[in-house]
């Protein structure tokens, strides 16, 4: 099965600007939203409602909401992938700003208003005070208000994000299991750079189980309208053609933590 290809128009002066893997990251955005997203939700008109997405990238997700008539906010942490989205959107197209989702102090005179849907995708694990993000996140919505989450958990294949080492060794299911000694020094054996390392060790650090996430979203407040437990994540079938396929053993907690390669959460902040 070939990758599914979005006819995206951007312009030749702006596309020499950015990596080809920027310029995919965005498609796949832009696809995950139109092909997977939007019905997840359960949306059927988003037309004047307000979307904010905590780590948007190249912000295509919030280009595929923004033309079914949304308000979109982008807030992003990243230098490079921040710069990315202001030459990949027009002009004032998008609302983008640099922030720090545990911080209010850096985004407070960004996000004034309340929003309808906040979006979380591939990000939470990335960050150490779940509990603070996840707290100004509730915060953020409006009563009744939606936030989808996304992440792999702890114990899955490549939940130590180490499919992005560039060599084929590199990427061995699991391999971020290793005792951090050993995982260390087999990166640096096959020649990975130091920075590559660091985030690969904060990514290990950082992660965050099902069964913690389960208890994590329940102290703060949300409302849990939806977990969905993937063996093949929807957006493989973009990267790699795959088909989606939920985990056959997520009825079993051991096998659910171990199978599971994503989970998505559809959450709420109740009305009261």
């Amino acid at each position: 099965m070939s990758n599914p290809v979005l006819d995206i128009s951007i312009p030749t002066q702006i596309a020499d600007q950015v990596s080809d893997r920027c310029l995919r990251c965005y498609r796949e955005q832009q696809w995950y939203g139109e092909n997977f997203l939007f019905d997840f939700i359960g949306d059927t008109d988003v037309a004047g409602k307000r979307i904010l997405e905590i780590g948007c990238a190249e912000a295509g997700l919030l280009k595929f909401y923004q033309n079914k008539g949304a308000i979109c906010s982008g807030l992003e942490l990243s230098d490079v992938r921040f710069n990315n989205a202001l030459l990949l959107n027009e002009p004032n197209s998008l609302h983008l700003f640099q922030a720090n989702i545990c911080e209010p102090d850096t985004y407070s005179n960004e996000l004034i208003e309340k929003y309808d849907t906040i979006v979380i995708r591939d990000v939470i694990e990335h960050i150490e005070d779940k509990t603070t993000a996840l707290t100004n996140i509730f915060n953020l919505l409006k009563p009744g208000g939606k936030l989808f989450m996304s992440f792999p958990p702890k114990y899955c294949a490549y939940a130590g994000h180490q499919q992005t080492i560039p060599k084929f060794i590199g990427k061995l299911p699991y391999l971020h299991a290793l005792p951090n000694i050993l995982y260390k020094g087999y990166m640096r054996l096959i020649g990975v750079a130091d920075q590559k390392i660091n985030y690969l060790m904060s990514t290990k650090k950082t992660r965050i189980s099902i069964h913690q996430m389960r208890k994590l979203v329940k102290l703060i407040g949300f409302n849990v309208i939806k977990e969905s437990n993937w063996f093949l994540r929807p957006t493989y079938a973009f990267r790699f053609g795959l088909p989606k396929m939920k985990n056959p053993f997520s009825w079993l907690p051991i096998l659910d933590e171990v199978f599971s390669n994503g989970v998505l959460y559809l959450l709420e902040r109740p009305e009261n």
